[in-house]
């Protein structure tokens, strides 16, 4: 997912050999400061913030030889700050996540997955599982906090509100007990209207401030509740209360509550005005799509962000060759590159992704992708390293 413009997808394929970008000398960076891995993009949820109701592609797991493959050289080449068990789908319902798991952490690798949490009710055996596996990080989509808004969610038959908030309760809680260092954050949806966004669709979750904020105070309450008041990670009540009240709706942010928990505010994203009706396109901007980040599907189709859930912008395959063959020496990834490099959105499915539902806003969003990826972003992550990483 992305903030205003944390993600983006493609552009030009119009590039010829000999004048392709590539990525400067390694020495101690990562290729790429992230890649999604799509385990799965099967899915038991059907969120109506979420395109997977409309998707048109073959639905269907990974095979575990070809993660293997994938994470061999993402680890060896040092392709990857971090990587993420997350595009389309459940990652927890991969019949082979907990060995998937086991994979990348054997491989030192910075993994990140994010789940829905549903799993933690109907499978309970998980939450163990998940707290002693070692995984860095894992964010838990909660979106929406409370019964009234669970409807949207599009739950299984079995799953109540209730049921499903209990799950994702004993498993941060567990977690908090545990000597695990896995940090987790909790996500919710903020659709407060904002100005670079275009909605995937109209709906109210969490908007305005005073609605925020009684949530995350019930939630911090409801969690911490496992931790004796004279625990050293355990805020204060004062504490608490100062860092709830920084919190501005709208934007993406994060409030620490204690080392390994931190709840997340996101903004309703339109992912790629895939159901917008009236779209301005984009004819200039910027992207960090294989620049910064990348998308491997099930099938081994790689994408140029998250965003690309269909898969229309294939790059490669790494069934054929290898993610760096395909994001530094093949065609549509240079050309993709070479586009955003001189600001040109030429891709349809870019233009789509990077315009709005009006003119004014659609210029906006264009200007504001130029400044938030060349000026506000690498600002931010001088200032506060590891900033962005959600």
């Amino acid at each position: 997912m992305s903030t205003a413009y944390r993600s983006a997808t493609d552009s030009s394929i119009n590039s010829s050999p000999t004048s392709r970008p590539t990525a400067a000398p390694l020495g101690d960076r990562y290729r790429l400061e992230r890649i999604h891995l799509e385990v799965t993009n099967v899915c038991n949820f059907k969120c109506e913030f979420c395109p997977d109701a409309i998707m048109e592609r073959k639905r269907g797991h990974m095979d575990i030889a070809l993660l293997e493959k994938a994470l061999d050289e993402i680890a060896e080449k040092r392709l990857a700050k971090i990587v993420a068990f997350h595009l389309m789908g459940e990652p927890l319902i991969y019949p082979r996540i907990f060995e998937a798991i086991a994979l990348a952490t054997a491989r030192d690798l910075n993994l990140h997955l994010t789940t829905n949490g549903s799993t933690f009710h109907i499978r309970p055996e998980h939450i163990h599982k998940l707290v002693d596996s070692g995984i860095p990080k894992v964010t838990i989509s909660l979106q929406t906090p409370e019964p009234e808004t669970f409807i949207i969610r599009g739950a299984p038959p079995n799953l109540a509100p209730d049921q499903y908030f209990e799950g994702i309760t004993r498993y941060v809680q567990a977690n908090l007990l545990s000597a695990s260092s896995t940090r987790v954050h909790l996500k919710f949806l903020d659709t407060t209207p904002h100005p670079f966004l275009v909605p995937h669709k109209t709906m109210h979750v969490l908007e305005g401030k005073e609605q925020m904020q009684k949530q995350l105070k019930e939630w911090c309450d409801r969690l911490l509740a496992v931790l004796p008041s004279d625990h050293p990670h355990r805020p204060t009540p004062q504490v608490l209360q100062h860092r709830l009240a920084q919190h501005k709706p709208g934007r993406w942010q994060v409030i620490e509550l204690t080392p390994k928990l931190a709840l997340e505010t996101f903004p309703l994203d339109s992912w790629g005005n895939a159901e917008s009706t009236t779209v301005i396109p984009a004819s200039f901007g910027y992207c960090n799509g294989t620049t910064d980040q990348a998308g491997i599907l099930y099938d081994g189709t790689v994408v140029p962000c998250c965003k690309d859930y269909e898969g229309k912008i294939p790059l490669g395959n790494i069934n054929n060759t290898t993610l760096l063959d395909i994001l530094d020496q093949q065609q549509p990834a240079c050309g993709l590159r070479a586009g955003f490099n001189k600001f040109q959105v030429t891709h349809p499915v870019c233009k789509r992704c990077m315009g709005a539902d009006s003119r004014q806003k659609s210029l906006l969003r264009q200007v504001g992708s130029i400044a938030y990826f060349k000026l506000y972003n690498p600002v931010m992550k001088r200032l506060n390293p590891g900033w962005g990483e959600v």
